[in-house]
């Protein structure tokens, strides 16, 4: 397996520690959000890596995406709902910054926050979270 899919598997499994929030990863948003938020894993991107060499060593700066969608009648309840996630997710990322040793280190930064009227149903509102997680491999592929 990859070192990339190996940090990724070692970020999803330490964001599925979160108590009363289903976590997914890679899924597409569900028709109906559960009554305590979701949070959805993705994927993100590596971007280029900085090249060391003799013997060649990659250090990647991946940013993963985390979305994180509420759902609630009032906005007074969305944003508590938001908030409360958002807390919850940051204190149990700070626990461990190296994901068991798989990564040198890696950090959450500022969330874009949305909110979609959607008609007919409470609107929704959603955090995302960008990851970025720092690792060296020896070949980009690997």
């Amino acid at each position: 397996m990859s070192k990339r899919e190996n940090v990724l598997i070692a970020l999803f499994s330490k964001l599925s520690e979160l108590q009363g929030i289903p976590v997914k990863r890679n899924e597409t948003l569900p028709q109906v959000i559960p009554k305590s938020g979701i949070a959805i894993l993705r994927d993100g991107t590596s971007g280029e890596p900085e090249v060391l060499l003799s013997p060649p060593l990659f250090i990647y700066q991946h940013t993963a995406e985390l979305e994180v969608i509420v759902q609630a009648v009032t906005p007074v309840e969305r944003d508590r709902l938001l908030d409360k996630i958002t807390e919850k997710i940051g204190l149990l990322l700070a626990e461990d910054t190296s994901l068991a040793n798989n990564v040198d280190y890696f950090y959450p930064q500022a969330p874009e926050i949305i909110e979609e009227v959607i008609e007919g149903a409470p609107t929704m509102k959603a955090a995302i979270i960008p990851i970025v997680l720092e690792f060296a491999t020896t070949t980009p592929l690997t």
